[in-house]
């Protein structure tokens, strides 16, 4: 039927057939009905206009409710024509009451006419809120009289449907209740039409109140529904929240698709949740094992999981994950290995690396050049710089592509070993391949020739920087003054400080720090002295660093005065320079036997709770010792135990402390101490106790006893000593054996401590001037003074030249003799 010839609507047919329902008693308009539409699927687009006319307009005061619900009858086989027929009545000023909305329900529901009844809804809805008719009234009256179920849940749904289109998410929720609690079982359908509404809102929370809700009127959910409120929960980033969901579903009796698996697992991954997710994915893989299911977890998802544990370095499971993968039917690919590659070479285990390498190529899988870049930078940064520059080679020669990164890479590995032809040569093959270098290219050049002392190519290769318009940063005029600053070219110095300002870069504290410290290094102080108070005077932001740089210089020069007064002078503004410059000034101090500066210097970096390292507060403990103040020194040992950082050298200085005061016992105590702190004593800590029990046995316990127990007593701490060092995979060194040779000289066994030495040689051990000179005492005190003047010769054949202790202890004991 041609559009133009289409009544504009039903009541206009009606006239012109000059047939109305309410003239006749029967109703034959059903028949003639039939051909206003034989297409009920467009029936809203083609019957859904008001009639324009004044006759129609006049008669509709004889319609009454009993008509219309007799008109809608005849043409329940016909719901479009029906409801556009309910349409134009109320048009025509028409009040539809309970009869004709039911009637109207009635057809629609029963004929499955979705689009229609989600409208007819929505204007009762309205209408309620206008005064109007209560739609539950119609949904419980249909419930009444439908014969089937699935007409009533069609018309629930369609009643949830126009909630969301007239409602608000809250609002939608608490009608959705308000029904399930007259009765009505919403289907799945409905659930997770409402859900996924809710969810639109983006508030989780909400999500979770539906979802609890359902959970307490007992509906039926099934897997989407589970994506639904889990993925919002996701969004959200409440994978806990998440967790609990999916547990809960389960334990209902939900099971997920693989789909949902992976959405899941790759949830948890976007919150981070990365341990969660590689439990999830090893259990759907134990699942799979025990039902043989073999749908595999998507790709992505597999990814992910790797990706977070790699992150994380966990590197074991991320490796399961990969194994399980391929072993589920899903293929490695290039992500899944540059995630392990990249976190191997990041830690430097490079057999890990290269193995994930070779089973990625074992796979048909190319490597690409951010691979080549995680290999060469872990050789780099193994400090295996002509590897770095072979396997640059090796790669290029395969073909693959290389970018700007890996030629970086390369150069940077010539400049280093100083070879400055072949880093160049590797810059122009980039050009000729097309590729731009930028500053970093530039930079790393700059930065290799002022390593080899070449100012003039650096300044040379800056020029050629900014003829390419390639404008350097800080960094690149920091390595340029830097060079130029160790070479003691002072006024090439200013004039690039100069040139740098002329350009718009204003030089910060590095700048200043790196010239100072290089001044320092190149034996300029006084010019570092004066840029240092210039700069000082001017101000400057993070001024600390240029402090630090003052201070290293001053400790470069062997100036440790002036180094401790400028850090004292810095502290009392308020500033503090860096922890390396603290510890470099500890050091100083220390070995200048200035303990009470160093520990002064110690006491402000606590109060600004900058904790010492174990090295400082051992040389610091070491000084006191050597001084005889084991009260200072055990108060700043007991220091770095509460704070968790002792170690074996700390124990050791404190016992050797303790040795040399004659406290043996406390030395002892120590010792036992550590063991039990669980620090494994080292071969410098066995040599210190066992020099301590010598001592004791010696000097104390020795009166009264035999000459033949004594042997015995000796070959038996020697023995001790010995089983004690093995168990814990120590071999004693040369100064192990000295304290060893001394004791038994002392004690006159002197054939005893002769076995000692030749051991220590047959070990290949070699004997420094204090073991020869142990013997040579022991010797001389014995009067046997031939055996020590050929032990001198061997000494002195051998290339050792023997000290002031050597000389005096032997010119002593031959006079004697």
């Amino acid at each position: 039927m041609l559009l133009w010839r289409q009544p504009r609507c039903s009541a206009e047919w009606f006239r012109r057939s000059k047939v109305f329902p309410w003239e006749v008693a029967s109703c034959p308009f059903s028949v003639s009905a039939a051909s206003v539409q034989s297409d009920d699927s467009s029936g809203d687009e083609k019957l859904n206009s008001a009639p324009d006319n004044e006759p129609i307009c006049k008669r509709h005061r004889s319609l009454s409710s009993d008509s219309v619900v007799q008109t809608l009858r005849c043409l329940r086989r016909k719901p479009a024509v029906a409801f556009a027929y309910f349409k134009d009545t109320h048009s025509l000023g028409f009040h539809h009451d309970f009869s004709t909305y039911s009637e109207i329900v009635q057809i629609l529901s029963h004929s499955f006419k979705g689009e229609m009844l989600v409208s007819l809804f929505c204007e009762i809805i309205s209408a309620t809120d206008g005064g109007g008719p209560d739609i539950l009234t119609h949904i419980d009256h249909l419930r009444k009289t439908c014969v089937t179920s699935h007409v009533l849940s069609f018309a629930v749904n369609c009643l949830i449907k126009a909630y969301t289109t007239c409602h608000d998410a809250q609002a939608t929720i608490e009608k959705f209740c308000h029904l399930c609690r007259l009765g009505f079982v919403p289907t799945v359908w409905a659930c997770n039409f409402l859900l996924k509404f809710v969810s639109q809102s983006g508030e989780s929370d909400m999500v979770v109140t539906a979802y609890d809700q359902m959970k307490c009127f007992q509906l039926m959910l099934d897997a989407y529904s589970l994506n639904i409120v889990t993925r919002s929960l996701f969004q959200a980033k409440k994978a806990d929240e998440a967790f609990k969901v999916w547990v809960g579903m389960i334990e209902m009796g939900v099971k997920p698709d693989v789909h949902g698996y992976s959405s899941f697992i790759i949830g948890l991954c976007d919150c981070g949740k990365y341990d969660l997710a590689y439990n999830m994915l090893s259990r759907y893989t134990v699942l799979q094992e025990i039902t043989q299911e073999r749908v595999p977890i998507e790709a992505m998802a597999y990814n992910m999981v790797i990706y977070g544990l790699c992150k994380e370095m966990k590197l074991e499971e991320a490796e399961k994950v990969l194994e399980n993968k391929t072993k589920h039917g899903s293929a490695p690919d290039r992500y899944c290995y540059s995630y392990l590659i990249h976190s191997y070479c990041k830690i430097g285990n490079l057999e890990k690396a290269w193995h994930h390498v070779e089973a990625m190529v074992s796979h048909g899988i190319e490597i690409n050049c951010h691979i080549v870049g995680y290999l060469l930078q872990c050789l780099r940064k193994l400090g295996m710089t002509s590897e770095v520059i072979v396997y640059f080679q090796k790669f290029r020669d395969l073909g693959l592509h290389f970018d700007g990164v890996l030629y970086n890479i390369g150069m940077d590995a010539y400049c280093k070993l100083g070879n400055m032809n072949e880093a160049v040569q590797l810059l122009n093959e980039m050009m000729a391949k097309g590729l731009t270098p930028d500053k970093i290219h530039y930079t790393c050049l700059i930065h290799g020739y002022c390593l080899k002392g070449e100012t003039d190519n650096a300044w040379q290769a800056f020029e050629q920087m900014l003829k390419a318009n390639i404008k350097p940063d800080v960094v690149t005029y920091n390595i340029l003054a830097s060079g130029y600053s160790r070479n003691s070219l002072v006024m090439k110095v200013f004039d690039l400080l100069e040139h740098m300002m002329d350009q718009g870069l204003e030089p910060n504290s590095l700048t200043y720090g790196v010239v100072i410290a290089g001044f320092c290094r190149g034996g300029n102080l006084s010019e570092a002295e004066v840029l240092f108070n210039i700069v000082e005077e001017k101000g400057i932001d993070n001024i600390e660093v240029m402090y630090s740089s003052m201070v290293c210089g001053y400790l470069q020069s062997g100036w440790t005065d002036h180094a401790y007064m400028l850090f004292l002078r810095v502290a009392r503004q308020g500033n503090m320079v860096d922890q390396f410059s603290c510890l470099k000034l500890i050091s100083g101090l220390c070995r200048d036997g200035k303990v009470e500066g160093a520990s002064t210097v110690c006491s402000m970096m606590l109060e600004k709770d900058i904790v010492p390292d174990v090295i400082s507060y051992s040389k610091l403990i070491s000084a006191y010792c050597q001084m005889g103040d084991m009260r200072s020194a055990c108060l700043w040992f007991d220091d770095m135990v509460e704070r968790g950082l002792s170690d074996v050298i700390a124990y050791t200085a404190l016992m050797n402390g303790y040795c040399k005061v004659g406290r043996l016992k406390e030395a002892c105590l120590l010792f036992d101490q550590m063991i039990n702190f669980g620090i494994k004593p080292d071969v410098v800590a066995y040599t210190v106790l066992l020099d301590v029990h010598l001592k004791e046995t010696l000097y104390r316990q020795w009166q009264g006893i035999a000459k033949d127990t004594r042997s015995l007593i000796l070959r038996s701490k020697h023995k001790t000593w010995l089983s004690n060092m093995k168990n814990n995979e120590i071999e004693p060194d040369v100064a192990y054996y000295t304290v060893l040779i001394d004791g038994q000289c002392k004690a006159a066994y002197l054939d005893e401590a002769r076995e000692l030495f030749d051991e220590m040689l047959a070990k290949g051990l070699t004997p420094d001037v204090y073991t020869y000179t142990s013997l040579i005492n022991g010797y001389c005190s014995q009067g046997e003074t031939a055996k020590a003047e050929d032990l001198l010769q061997e000494m002195m054949d051998k290339g050792m030249k023997p000290d002031a202790l050597t000389f005096s202890v032997f010119n002593q004991r031959t006079v004697r003799g």
